[in-house]
């Protein structure tokens, strides 16, 4: 196809690979090591069938559903209702932040999504404490946001109730009915890097995309912890933090939000 890069050949590694150090024991595993990250994905394929996958909490008749879509999807939809919700939450708040004993590892976090309608919805995506009404009780967490009435992207950072919101600066504006990539990325001194793009995951830079996704991060906040880097106006969360979507309805009229993907990820 005229424009697209062909993807290149696997590289075969006829030992295998691993990223344990020599004096670890799973050093001579050529499979490599599962347990070098813990992470949790989920691509909508089939995981909203199994009971216990989700929590799932809802202010009326709200519903989360896998609906037909390439690469597996799941959809949120909110009753016709001003403020109706539906949220989903891993049943175990099972992710901390690094730092103390853990500062120096790494955290990363991303979703796919869509919303229906732009401007009359909210929505809550990323790491926040297990609570059943997110849109008003989030205590502690790391995740984005739109308000409903806005078209602004914000990234909040909560420690014990003190949440600090910071606006989003975007490669591409929300779009009705398009997905668009959220992530962020807490590296080793606490600094929180975002990322939001059309095309942040594939191995091929899509072509027709009117603006080009940009090179990562679209923006970063500091921890204060990296020499040379600004005070910190944040403190990271230590509360256990479950994976998290929410969608609440600005309007009198039903609302959803489309998922293709989303996924975390933390060193060891």
């Amino acid at each position: 196809m005229p424009g697209v890069a062909p993807a290149q050949p696997p590289s075969r590694f006829k030992s295998g690979f691993t990223p344990e150090q020599a004096f670890q024991a799973w050093a001579d595993n050529g499979a490599g090591d599962p347990f070098f990250y813990h992470s949790d994905s989920d691509d909508f394929d089939w995981s909203l069938n199994v009971t216990g996958t989700y929590t799932k909490s809802a202010g009326s008749t709200g519903t989360a559903a896998l609906t037909a879509g390439d690469g597996g999807q799941g959809l949120l939809t909110t009753a016709a209702t001003l403020n109706d919700y539906i949220s989903l939450q891993r049943p175990i708040a099972a992710w901390t932040v690094p730092q103390g004993t853990l500062a120096g590892k790494k955290m990363f976090y991303a979703v796919r999504m869509a919303l229906s309608d732009i401007t009359n919805s909210a929505f809550i995506a990323g790491l926040c404490d297990t609570t059943a009404t997110l849109f008003t009780t989030i205590t502690d967490g790391i995740w984005f946001s739109k308000a409903s009435g806005s078209t602004q992207l914000k990234l909040n950072i909560a420690k014990t109730s003190t949440t600090k919101t910071f606006n989003v600066a975007s490669n591409n504006a929300l779009v009705a009915a398009t997905f668009l990539d959220l992530a962020f990325y807490v590296d080793k001194y606490g600094d929180v890097q975002y990322s939001v793009a059309s095309q942040l995951f594939g191995y091929q830079q899509q072509t027709g995309m009117v603006p080009v996704p940009a090179r990562c991060p679209t923006g970063m906040v500091y921890s204060g912890n990296k020499p040379g880097t600004v005070s910190s106006v944040y403190s990271l969360p230590t509360a256990n933090l479950a994976l998290t979507l929410a969608l609440q309805a600005g309007a009198a009229a039903a609302k959803t939000l489309t998922v293709d993907f989303h996924g975390v990820a933390k060193e060891r």
